[in-house]
C-alpha cells in the first residue's frame, strides 16, 4: 500500500525528519514490540517516503539536509539526494547544498583515502580496481558538488573542489 499524504490528524514538526516518522507510524498503530520489547514499524519505508514528500511540500530543507548528511553515500546516490539537490539548486540554497554534499564527499573521501591505504598495506586482499571505483565515486561527487557551486556563482568554492579534484586525480590523498 502506497500512502499518498499524511492523515489529517498527524501533523508533523517539520524539525526532526526521523522523530516525525516514528511518531507517524504510532499514529497510525503500525508499530508493535518484538520478543526482545525492541519496537518494530510496520510500513517504514512508506512513511519514508511520505514524510520526504511532505517535508518538500513544507520547503523544510534543513531538517532533510541533517538527516541526509548522516546516510550511507560512499558507493550510490537515491532519488531522495538527488530530488533534494535539485531542489536546493533551484531555490538558490548554496548553504544547504553545499553542507549536504559537503557530507557525500567526506563519506566517498574517507572510503578512497581508506581503500587505497589498505591497498599499500595488503595489496593481495585489496584490488586496484576497488581504489579505481573509490576515486571514481569520489570525482563523480566532487564534479557534481564543483558545477553546483559553478552554477550558484560561488566561484571561491569552484577552486577550492578543482584543487580537490587535482589532487584525486593525481592519486593523492583527498
Amino acid at each position: 500500500m502506497i500512502m499518498h499524504q499524511v492523515s489529517k490528524s498527524f501533523v508533523p514538526s517539520f524539525q526532526h525528519f526521523q522523530n516525525d516518522i516514528e511518531r507517524y507510524l504510532k499514529s497510525e498503530g503500525k508499530t508493535e514490540k518484538n520478543e526482545h520489547g525492541q519496537t518494530v514499524y510496520r510500513g517504514y519505508q512508506a512513511a519514508v517516503d511520505l514524510m520526504y514528500r511532505a517535508y518538500l511540500e513544507k520547503d523544510a530543507f534543513e531538517p532533510l539536509v541533517a538527516e541526509f548528511r548522516k546516510w550511507n553515500w560512499e558507493w550510490n546516490y537515491d532519488d531522495y539526494l538527488m530530488t533534494l539537490s535539485t531542489r536546493l539548486q533551484e531555490t538558490g540554497n548554496w548553504s544547504l547544498l553545499k553542507t549536504l554534499w559537503a557530507a557525500v564527499v567526506a563519506k566517498r573521501r574517507t572510503n578512497y583515502n581508506k581503500t587505497k591505504k589498505a591497498r599499500k598495506a595488503v595489496p593481495e586482499q585489496v584490488a586496484e580496481e576497488l581504489v579505481t571505483k573509490t576515486r571514481e565515486l569520489l570525482l563523480d561527487s566532487l564534479h557534481r558538488l564543483g558545477r553546483y557551486a559553478s552554477e550558484l556563482h560561488q566561484q571561491s568554492d569552484v577552486a577550492e573542489y578543482s584543487a580537490m579534484i587535482v589532487r584525486v586525480e593525481q592519486r593523492r590523498n583527498a
